[in-house]
């Protein structure tokens, strides 16, 4: 019977669990609308006025862009046998448990997903309080969402093109399997690496190479890192690669 509910009310899944597996329906899901803020940095110069600064680590970034809040407006399905208090217990280990980011998902956009964490401060009383109405559950969200697609490995043989059918540029995770040394080529961009043995994972979100977890940065001839643009992009590679993996981590706003 849960799974039907699954299927045909809204809920949101947030580490790893739906909130109907604690019986919360969503009825609203608010802050989705209107743009979001763009951080901007402005320096005065005499005889010249403000000036913005541009402070990308890499020129094909994206803009940055301010947090944004998601609150979801849920209640409980009505069950007689239920303690409020009991479940409010769960509910607050489950949503109050850990202040870091997590996935959330929802019904809403179902092929996209968000990195949040609930940093307002609550207690299992305030809960059980708001199980007995209407429970709004916030969350501080990061501007960017992912494209479900975008966690799918890409694996290339021979060289190639990948589309991002987005309109931001993403931090793809790229390995490179093989021995040696090897040049990746994506459109105009070019990484030299060393010393591959087996295989060299560089992940552009983390600005890092690595081995199983081990860094190797010291791989790299340069610190520049792949990036995937929207549209077309042209995966190529020298040296004694047999194959490329690539998690392409699409973005939208």
């Amino acid at each position: 019977m849960l799974n039907d509910l699954y299927e045909h009310i809204n809920s949101f899944r947030y580490r790893g669990r739906n909130s109907l597996d604690f019986g919360l329906v969503v009825e609203s899901k608010t802050g989705v609308y209107g743009a979001p803020v763009p951080i901007v940095e402005t320096v005065r110069v005499p005889g010249r006025g403000t000036l913005i600064l541009n402070n990308k680590v890499d020129p094909l970034d994206n803009e940055e862009y301010e947090d944004i809040e998601i609150r979801f407006v849920c209640h409980v399905l009505p069950d007689p046998e239920q303690d409020l208090h009991i479940l409010a217990r769960k509910i607050y280990a489950w949503l109050y448990g850990s202040v870091e980011f997590a996935r959330l998902e929802d019904t809403y956009e179902p092929n996209y997903y968000r990195e949040a964490y609930i940093g307002q401060q609550s207690s299992v009383e305030d809960v059980a309080a708001a199980l007995a109405g209407k429970i709004e559950i916030p969350f501080t969200c990061r501007a960017f969402k992912r494209h479900v697609a975008g966690d799918e490995v890409i694996t290339l043989t021979a060289a190639g093109t990948i589309f991002n059918h987005e309109q931001y540029t993403s931090k793809p995770a790229v390995t490179l399997y093989g021995s040696g040394s090897a040049v990746l080529y994506i459109n105009d961009r070019q990484i030299s690496i060393t010393g591959i043995d087996g295989h060299i994972t560089l992940d552009s979100e983390l600005f890092e190479a690595h081995k199983d977890g081990t860094r190797q940065n010291t791989a790299l001839t340069s610190q520049v890192f792949p990036r995937l643009v929207s549209g077309a992009n042209a995966v190529s590679w020298a040296g004694n690669v047999t194959r490329v993996e690539i998690i392409p981590r699409w973005v939208s706003l």
